[in-house]
């Protein structure tokens, strides 16, 4: 008796089920550009974050911090403008002392219209966590 042979398919293939396109990622994912620009904004704020935290030993421990795509609510009236961030006092019993919210959209467009924007940024977090703390901005500022 002769033995079925059953022919072997490809392991991988090269286009989607419909054959109209590539089947999987285009880029492998340990390339940069694999990355939305939503996830290189956060990677800058937490990049400045945790050199702040280096340089506030402590101090930010009990802040918590967020980063949304555009303020939900419209400017208060001593805001100047569309908001890039917020600090949000909580009560004091609470363990969390407030929570300091970084708006991207805003943030991005008035950046693109700086020389440098991760300057710009700096300041933007450098305020942020200066009004949180309820002292100057100059004061808390590692770049000097």
């Amino acid at each position: 008796m002769q033995e079925l042979i059953i022919p072997r398919r490809k392991i991988t293939r090269t286009r989607d089920r419909h054959g109209r396109g590539m089947r999987g990622p285009m880029l492998p994912v340990n390339v940069p550009a694999w990355k939305t620009r939503a996830q290189d904004f956060d990677d800058a704020i937490a990049k400045e974050l945790t050199t702040y935290q280096k340089h506030l030993p402590g101090q930010l421990k009990r802040f918590d911090f967020a980063v949304l795509d555009i303020p939900q609510n419209d400017p208060a009236p001593w805001e100047n403008g569309i908001p890039l961030g917020r600090f949000l006092p909580f009560q004091r019993p609470a363990k969390i002392h407030g929570r300091i919210v970084f708006y991207r959209m805003p943030i991005i467009q008035a950046a693109s219209r700086e020389h440098n924007p991760e300057l710009f940024l700096h300041q933007v977090v450098t305020e942020q966590i200066a009004l949180a703390l309820n002292v100057d901005p100059q004061d808390i500022d590692y770049l000097g």
